[in-house]
C-alpha cells in the first residue's frame, strides 16, 4: 500500500522530535549540573568560627508536635582575626541557654553562611530543579510542535479527501441510480 506524503512527514518530525527529546534529556543533565555547581559557589569551603549565644533559644514542647521542632533565630557574637566582634542573628536548635558555643560558618568575605551540609542539600535540590525544569519546558515544546504537525498534516489530509470525493462522487451517484 502506497503511504501518502502526510505519513511520511509525520514519521519524519516523530524521529526528529524523537531526537530532540532524547537531548533534551541529556541537555538537562548538564544545566543540572552546571546549576548545582554555581549554588555551592566559587568562594571555596565555608570556615568554621566558634560563637557565643547572647540570647537563650527558645525551648519547644515537642509532646503536641507531629514534625520536630526547628531552629530558632538568635544573637550570636564572635571576634574575628582582625580583633572586632561581630554580632549576627544564626539559627540554632532549641533549648540553648545563653553562653552556649555554637558553630557559625563564614565565606571569604566573612559573612555569615549556611553550613556545609545545609548548603550542599540546596545545591543539590537546586539542581535537580533546574534541570526537571529544563526537560520539561523542552518536552512541552516538543509536544506543541507535534500537535502542530498533525494539525497541518489533518487539514492536508482533509483537502486531498475533499477533492477526490469531489472527483469521485459524481460516478458514485451516478452508479447509485
Amino acid at each position: 500500500m502506497s503511504r501518502r506524503r502526510t505519513d511520511r512527514v509525520e514519521d519524519l518530525v516523530a524521529w526528529l522530535l524523537t531526537c530532540l527529546g532524547l537531548l533534551a534529556v541529556l541537555g538537562s543533565v548538564l544545566v543540572g549540573h552546571a546549576a548545582h555547581r554555581a549554588a555551592l559557589g566559587r568562594d571555596g569551603a565555608p570556615t568554621p568560627v566558634r560563637a557565643v549565644l547572647l540570647d537563650d533559644a527558645p525551648a519547644t514542647s515537642a509532646a503536641h508536635q507531629r514534625v520536630p521542632a526547628g531552629r530558632h533565630r538568635v544573637p550570636v557574637a564572635w571576634t574575628g582575626v582582625d580583633g572586632i566582634v561581630h554580632v549576627v542573628e544564626v539559627s540554632v536548635p532549641p533549648a540553648l541557654p545563653a553562653g552556649s558555643a555554637v558553630t557559625v560558618w563564614l565565606d571569604r568575605t566573612g559573612r555569615v553562611v549556611a553550613d556545609p551540609s545545609e548548603r550542599t542539600a540546596r545545591a543539590v535540590a537546586f539542581g535537580i530543579s533546574a534541570g526537571l525544569t529544563v526537560v520539561a519546558l523542552t518536552w512541552a515544546v516538543l509536544a506543541l510542535l507535534w500537535s502542530a504537525v498533525c494539525r497541518v498534516t489533518a487539514a492536508c489530509n482533509d483537502a486531498g479527501w475533499t477533492r477526490e470525493w469531489a472527483r469521485v462522487e459524481p460516478r458514485w451517484r451516478h452508479m447509485a441510480r
